[in-house]
């Protein structure tokens, strides 16, 4: 949701009270440019070592830096680190950082810093930190000097600097005054605090309902692309009326990207909107759960995937382009063409059950999506009617997300079945492969799967270790038919990414890494003439 309050004369007490967020200071109604944005999720944590979901990168992305980024391309470009040698031998990483960055509390950043945050990441063990582990000894996190980080790898890892970009750098001086003795990383203080040198910095935080960022004046980057957000205003729904709701009333400014068909178009024609729609580099799935009743069979598994309506999914419910197994064609180099996208064939699927070892019996699969998510409600009610004709009782279980978070991390507890969207979290094939696929991954809401397959670990562990391009991308094709034969989930749609958005926002573009496309430095607020 976004406003521009003084060219729309709305007034910030008005729109605080429209939002629940209570009062907000007058001048918001003069001088600022205030833009809401809805997501569907909560906020779990503001903390870049626990983050893992989109909410949680949006939020980071936004408040801190990496030592690089990543462009619309995918490519891997400096940001903290103006520029990188990597040794002979794959293990030695050296970033020179930029002299000129300041935190928000208007203290420079040093390498120091950096250092520190790579070691916490390292050992709090959560979040993005199975990237590391048991890959970086944190006492090989060093600082030559003030601009110097120095990073040696116990083995070559050929995704590691396309993962640099989440070794985003926090305030040190600032967390540790703020840590206890019982918390001496500073968990608490960082999970409801921004203590980075981002272009936005917290104003505050409901973890169950809202947050609001603010312009960090003193960016390192600057602010001179065009007229600045100074603040926004994440607020929480995944009801689609209260979303078309805020529309109608011309507050919205940027929409979540999970809502309804029908509610984009509907907002995309209203005066003052616009709809934006690009390619992503991942896909919506049906996770299978291999440890439990009934899709621990494989032929269970296939006939699910038969039994499923692609052309409906992709053309009516949630648009977008098929998918050819686990791995999106926007991988050019690593896609594996020889992988077939999925066929809608219930006498197969009644094929498949007959080959499993439930056969003839009466059969009740559990499925789980998000609450309150139309499209994926649509979906559900849809497998519902496709395979009851198949002999399967669908038991359909909405949630709210942080509870599928939360059943994810036991086998036993994880549906046998979970609708999800899944993007890369770095831009490289090794993010879709390790972190659904690999054993070490297991019990977050990316592997639900429980796949726990040695051949598949085995072959993500080559491609890591590999340095030639070629021998990694074949491995990848490797990879893609071996999940491939294991079905371990439906692989319904590449998606199109879309938001419905205020006609005012401008700047967006698509970038190949979870969220990042979010930072709302690369946005201005210019409204069309007409």
């Amino acid at each position: 949701m976004s406003i521009l309050a003084k060219q729309r004369g709305l007034s910030a007490l008005a729109l605080a009270a429209v939002l629940g967020l209570g009062p907000a200071p007058a001048v918001l109604a003069q001088e600022k440019v205030s833009t809401v944005v809805n997501t569907m999720q909560i906020f779990s944590s503001l903390d870049p070592a626990k983050v893992t979901d989109y909410t949680g990168y949006m939020a980071v992305v936004n408040m801190y830096d990496g030592l690089t980024t990543v462009a619309p391309s995918g490519e891997i470009v400096p940001h903290l680190a103006k520029s990188w040698e990597i040794s002979e031998d794959g293990l030695t990483y050296t970033f020179h950082l930029r002299d000129d960055v300041t935190f928000q509390d208007g203290s420079a950043l040093s390498a120091a810093d950096a250092v520190w945050s790579i070691q916490r990441l390292i050992k709090i063990n959560k979040g993005p930190s199975n990237l590391l582990v048991d890959l970086i000894d944190p006492a090989n996190v060093t600082a030559p000097d003030a601009t110097t980080v120095e990073i040696k790898l116990n083995r070559p890892f050929s995704p590691f600097l396309a993962s640099t970009p989440i070794l985003l750098v926090l305030n040190q001086k600032l967390v540790e005054a703020n840590a206890a003795a019982e918390d001496a990383l500073g968990e608490a203080y960082v999970g409801e605090h921004s203590v980075g040198s981002g272009p936005y910095a917290l104003v505050s935080y409901n973890r169950s309902a809202d947050m609001v960022i603010e312009r960090n004046p003193d960016y390192f980057l600057g602010w001179d692309k065009g007229t600045p957000i100074d603040e926004v205003r994440f607020v929480q729904t995944s009801d689609d009326a209260t979303v078309r709701a805020l529309a109608e009333k011309g507050e919205l400014g940027l929409s979540s990207h999970g809502l309804g068909n029908d509610t984009f178009e509907s907002i995309g024609n209203m005066p003052g909107y616009k709809l934006l729609q690009t390619r992503t580099a991942g896909g919506f799935q049906i996770k299978l759960n291999t440890k439990v009743y009934p899709t621990d069979d494989v032929h269970v598994r296939r006939a699910i995937a038969y039994a499923t309506d692609y052309e409906t999914i992709q053309q009516i419910i949630y648009p977008g382009v098929p998918m050819h197994g686990p791995l999106s064609d926007t991988f050019e180099t690593a896609f594996n063409t020889e992988i077939p996208t999925g066929v809608y064939d219930l006498e197969k699927a009644k094929e498949e059950l007959a080959l499993s070892k439930y056969a003839g019996e009466d059969i009740t699969l559990v499925n789980s999506y998000v609450a309150s998510l139309a499209f994926e409600q649509e979906v559900a009610l849809l497998m519902q009617a496709n395979l009851e004709q198949i002999g399967i009782t669908l038991d359909i279980r909405p949630e709210p997300w942080n509870r599928i978070v939360e059943l994810a991390s036991n086998p036993d507890t994880t549906p046998a079945s979970t609708q999800v969207n899944v993007s890369p979290s770095y831009p490289s094939p090794d993010a879709m492969f390790f972190n659904q696929y690999h054993s070490k991954a297991s019990g977050t809401w990316w592997s639900m799967e429980w796949l726990q397959d040695p051949e598949i670990d085995a072959l993500i562990d080559q491609s890591r270790a590999q340095t030639d391009p070629a021998e990694i991308n074949a491995t990848y094709k490797e990879l893609q038919q071996s999940i491939y034969d294991l079905q371990p989930a439906v692989w319904a749609v590449a998606p199109m990414r879309r938001y419905a958005a205020n006609a005012c926002l401008q700047g967006y573009e698509f970038v190949p890494m979870q969220s990042w496309d979010l930072n709302f430095w690369n946005f201005t607020w210019e409204c069309p003439s007409n």
